[in-house]
């Protein structure tokens, strides 16, 4: 099979879109299909390195605007599809790439696939109230051949937009594979993480994460009388200087890391080695990978009861749901999460088959059945 994954966000940028798209890629190529993914240039100081991936990529050039001159940007596609008639054009968001694919997905002969990774549709989000994006959006649920929704909180926003469409539920996959052995510990680490005993937070340091109220819950947690105690706060954004000042003002920066962005085998061991992971959001996840690999790694997470992080943790099975907004409820599950270390153990071998369960291969296999299926009733209904 031909496949064409369009999305308007890849590699070299990092984000769980990137990573969903560059995962599915190699995992079709894994399994014997002719992939190639579609995508802008990426944004002035990332620098592509597109010829050591093992899928193919073609690039066109970033989108001015959103809303303006968007018909143009069929040209790219239809200009692939010349040189490369793929039978599956897999849109990686309902708009931009989706509505693109719509418009000229008749002319390509091809069947059309969409993915919402959540921002895009999202009732009252930035995305969706651009001028004419929700028209496009509808136009281009209505035309798809399939809409896969990640989680309940996108099926639930995506039938908010068109509720007739051919709705499919499959989650996001996970790499198991990093997981499978210890990883050394990387040289450069804060010595004051030791080995389970840290909470691990791994994320963009933007106010929607609700690392603010992480800070909190740790100030008034028993943790914070325990100077072996750490707090690993992984990743960058926007409000790292004034978590920095507020962990300052709470009296526990001695006890909390602030360790900028980790990949590789330095987050690999954090994952690994960490008691717990937190996720303290304060609105919406859609499918948050970060949480899937703590899972992976055999690890518990802490998370708030919001839509998306409600479909993966399971209270007293892979971890605790708490309430948003609520430092004291955070606080007493640290508490929890501290005390008991066979309640620990328990939840964390669930959620390392929770992980199991959302390997890549499985994942990718459970798209390509869907893309056949498309295909097979396409063909049936032309007989």
């Amino acid at each position: 099979m031909k496949i064409c994954l369009y999305t308007e966000t890849a590699l070299p940028t990092v984000g769980g879109q990137e990573l969903v798209v560059d995962a599915l890629a190699k995992e079709f190529t894994n399994q014997g299909h002719d992939v190639v993914v579609l995508a802008p240039r990426p944004r002035r100081g990332l620098v592509a390195d597109d010829g050591r991936l093992p899928y193919r990529i073609v690039r066109h050039r970033r989108f001015v605007s959103t809303w303006r001159l968007m018909d143009w940007y069929q040209n790219p596609l239809i200009k692939l599809h010349q040189q490369f008639p793929f039978d599956v054009l897999h849109c990686h968001s309902v708009h931009p790439c989706g509505y693109l694919g719509a418009l000229c997905c008749d002319r390509l002969d091809a069947k059309l696939v969409l993915t919402s990774h959540g921002g895009d549709v999202r009732e009252g989000g930035r995305r969706i109230l651009k001028p004419g994006a929700r028209s496009r959006s509808i136009a281009a649920l209505q035309r798809a051949d399939a809409v896969v929704a990640i989680s309940r909180f996108t099926l639930q926003a995506l039938r908010g937009l068109e509720p007739s469409s051919n709705f499919v539920e499959i989650q996001n996959g996970v790499d198991l594979s990093p997981f499978d052995s210890p990883v050394e510990r990387p040289p450069e680490l804060d010595p004051r993480i030791q080995p389970g005993k840290y909470v691990l937070f791994l994320g963009r340091l933007h106010s929607r994460k609700g690392v603010d109220i992480l800070l909190e819950a740790w100030a008034a947690s028993r943790a914070k009388s325990d100077s072996s105690l750490m707090l690993a706060i992984a990743g960058e954004g926007p409000e790292r200087e004034a978590l920095t000042n507020q962990a300052r003002q709470l009296g526990i920066l001695a006890n909390v890391t602030f360790l900028g962005r980790v990949a590789g085998a330095s987050k690999t061991w954090l994952l690994q080695n960490a008691r717990s992971g937190c996720m303290p959001s304060r609105d919406w996840e859609a499918f948050p990978l970060v949480m899937m690999e703590m899972f992976a790694a055999g690890k518990p997470m802490i998370g708030s009861r919001i839509r998306g992080l409600e479909d993966l943790i399971t209270p007293g099975r892979t971890g605790w749901l708490v309430a948003p907004e609520s430092p004291l409820e955070l606080a007493a599950a640290l508490d929890q999460m501290w005390a008991d270390d066979r309640t620990l153990r328990n939840y964390g071998a669930h959620a390392r088959r929770t992980a199991l369960e959302h390997g890549w291969p499985s994942i990718a296999g459970r798209h390509l059945a869907l893309y056949e299926s498309i295909r097979s009733r396409a063909a049936a209904e032309a007989a």
